[in-house]
């Protein structure tokens, strides 16, 4: 960062709006690309805004200044996440599987099936795949919303996808094959 920049940042984190206006703008084209590589372009925008007033009401917490790019990359990132989760379905009842064949008869038996499948897991089962697939929750995020162990949750996790994978591997070519199924 160049000695103008590093002025400016200092005087944000002191509070100086205006300062921080200087390097959101100085800022601005990289951390709108960071957001695109993270998300989709429709929702980069909204990830720049959440991350820009986190950084503007955090920044008194950064220690280091020279960490201020690498910090504000960090931020860009967990909100053009969180902006993607908002536009996953919120329970697996409301989920619609992704669907290869365009037979409207197929696509409401392969519906079918997951939602099936997915009923005849257990409850713990079934928790720790809503909130990781759905919600969009990371592993240590679960298990201290459950108070568990990180191994319990992933073994929950692979236990539920084998299951799962057991289950529907009849349903048409490569749908074991997809990244969903692999963790």
């Amino acid at each position: 960062m160049d000695a103008e920049l590093t002025q400016q940042l200092e005087q944000a984190k002191g509070g100086d709006v205006q300062a921080f206006s200087y390097v959101a703008t100085a800022f601005r084209g990289q951390v709108l690309a960071w957001a695109k590589q993270a998300t989709d372009p429709a929702l980069a925008e909204d990830a720049v805004q959440e991350a820009l007033m986190v950084a503007y009401t955090q920044l008194h917490t950064l220690r280091d200044l020279a960490a201020f790019p690498g910090w504000l990359r960090t931020l860009v990132r967990t909100a053009a996440f969180r902006q993607a989760r908002k536009r996953r379905p919120d329970t697996l009842q409301d989920a619609e599987p992704t669907v290869v064949d365009d037979d409207p008869v197929v696509a409401n038996e392969l519906k079918r099936a997951v939602r099936g499948a997915v009923q005849e897991l257990s409850s713990a089962q079934q928790q720790v795949i809503e909130r990781h697939y759905l919600q969009g929750q990371k592993i240590d995020e679960i298990a201290g919303a459950l108070g568990l162990p990180k191994g319990t949750v992933k073994r929950r996790l692979h236990d539920a996808r084998e299951k799962l994978r057991t289950r529907l591997s009849g349903f048409g070519p490569g749908h074991t094959e997809d990244p969903f199924w692999r963790g």
